[in-house]
């Protein structure tokens, strides 16, 4: 039984993401904005749910896990940028736009330096809480109001003959299946994983911070296999941003929480994200630089076992 749930649960994800992808992309073109922001927001933000319920879940128990939620965010982001990023390059490569990268970057980069100054400083509280939640909020109100009609007159090849109001029920029912898929996927695995005798600690650090991306590796890969390189870099850039922002300064509200050791990752997803930086600025991820990331992966993956 759990390895027909596990198969449900990917094809779940599967057809969320094909229909997340192709209502977006619609979407954008009826509110006149480009894939980027619907990336960026729609579909970075949606996809980012599975994280912000694991996280919140393990810092909200009768038993709180601080370690499993910021390790849960750090793996997550590990993950989007050199799994995600790695692959959907792989398929087709990335073109970045310059411009809105400029914007983009900045609070890629801001976020993880806000990170890692909460992690220094031991504590996380719901004052620093509410200002992370005001940071994204901001970001957002940013995008929408500087983000100009170029890329939506270039790349929009498909458009679904629906109103608004349908455009975005259809965007909404594509996160839930997204979002119900990893949760069904990651529970199957864990009752797989138990069944061959894994480690608990080991399934928590690689199935948790993978699971929970899975939406996004869905949305990313689908996007490639499109050609909408807009909507596959969108989705990585906001899904990166909210889980620090979003989520972290959830958490800070839920609750008040000493944050664990956790700086050898933090490390590596800030070198994580330094490379994505230097792609941004390159304007393109080619295939090979999408092999590495892949290879990186397997080596951090190695790394953690």
């Amino acid at each position: 039984m759990s390895y027909f749930l596990f198969i449900l649960g990917l094809v779940l994800l599967l057809c969320g993401g094909e229909l997340l992808v192709q209502s977006g992309i619609a979407l954008a073109h009826k509110l006149h904005l480009s894939p980027l922001i619907i990336g960026i927001v729609l579909m970075g933000v949606g996809t980012s749910m599975p994280e912000l319920a694991a996280s919140l879940n393990a810092i909200l128990s009768s038993h709180p896990a601080p370690g499993i939620a910021f390790g849960n965010v750090i793996g997550s982001n590990i993950s989007n940028i050199l799994f995600i990023l790695g692959l959907a390059a792989l398929i087709h490569p990335i073109h970045i736009n310059k411009e809105n990268f400029r914007r983009d970057g900045l609070f890629i980069l801001l976020s993880v330096i806000m990170l890692g100054i909460i992690m220094k400083s031991g504590y996380l509280d719901s004052i620093i809480g509410i200002f992370m939640l005001l940071m994204i909020s901001g970001y957002f109100i940013i995008c929408y109001n500087k983000e100009q009609d170029l890329e939506s007159s270039k790349n929009n090849h498909i458009k679904l003959n629906k109103p608004t109001w349908s455009l975005v029920l259809l965007s909404i029912f594509g996160i839930i299946l997204i979002i119900y898929g990893a949760d069904l996927l990651i529970d199957t695995a864990s009752k797989i994983a138990d069944a061959f005798g894994i480690s608990k600690s080991v399934v928590g650090l690689t199935l948790i911070a993978f699971g929970t991306s899975l939406p996004e590796l869905t949305v990313s890969t689908v996007a490639a296999i499109h050609k909408q390189s807009s909507i596959a870099f969108g989705n990585i850039v906001g899904s990166n941003i909210a889980n620090i922002f979003l989520i972290v300064g959830a958490m800070g509200v839920a609750r008040n929480t000493a944050i664990p050791n956790l700086w050898h990752s933090f490390w590596i997803m800030a070198t994580a994200t330094l490379c994505l930086l230097i792609c941004g600025i390159y304007g393109k991820i080619p295939r090979w630089m999408g092999g590495l990331f892949l290879i990186s992966y397997c080596a951090y993956v190695y790394f953690l076992f």
